[in-house]
């Protein structure tokens, strides 16, 4: 039934933008403006999702988005830095975290909370006073969908 909705809906959409027909002698050539073939064109563009929604599947890439709630690197943090969304660049304004902390941070999580910082394999005594001396510096929203490479390599020059 979905199936037929949607090919319902399609045609419907693109027999709106289809060009009038006109009463001509036959010719050779098509008499169709480009305005008619745009038109057609953004007919079927426009109805593209609405068909494949109904038929249960979905053009776009990344179907987990959802409208009413902002992308997380987006989401306020206070002036803090994001601990599951800050690239590594983002941490060379806490004198001794860059790069190494800053790089530990970075290439593990994601975190449920700023504590899960501790919980990362490999640290020094170092880094673990290091954390605790920046711990209200930092934040945790949902993460992102930036992949591992970004986040690391942010084309820093030091």
């Amino acid at each position: 039934m979905r199936v037929f909705i949607a090919l319902l809906t399609l045609v419907a959409a693109t027999s709106a933008f289809a060009p009038a027909i006109k009463t001509k002698k036959p010719a050779t050539k098509l008499d169709v403006s480009r305005r008619d073939v745009f038109a057609g064109i953004a007919g079927l563009v426009a109805a593209a999702p609405v068909v494949a929604n109904a038929a249960g599947s979905t053009f776009f890439v990344d179907d987990k988005i959802e409208l009413l709630r902002p992308e997380p690197s987006q989401m306020a943090t206070g002036g803090k830095i994001d601990l599951n969304n800050a690239f590594v660049d983002e941490y060379m304004k806490l004198p001794g975290f860059f790069p190494h902390a800053a790089g530990k941070i970075a290439s593990a999580g994601p975190y449920d909370s700023v504590k899960d910082i501790y919980k990362i394999e490999g640290l020094t005594s170092n880094d673990k006073q290091l954390f605790k001396k920046y711990e209200k510096e930092f934040t945790v929203n949902p993460p992102s969908y930036r992949t591992f490479n970004e986040r690391i390599n942010s084309r820093v020059s030091t």
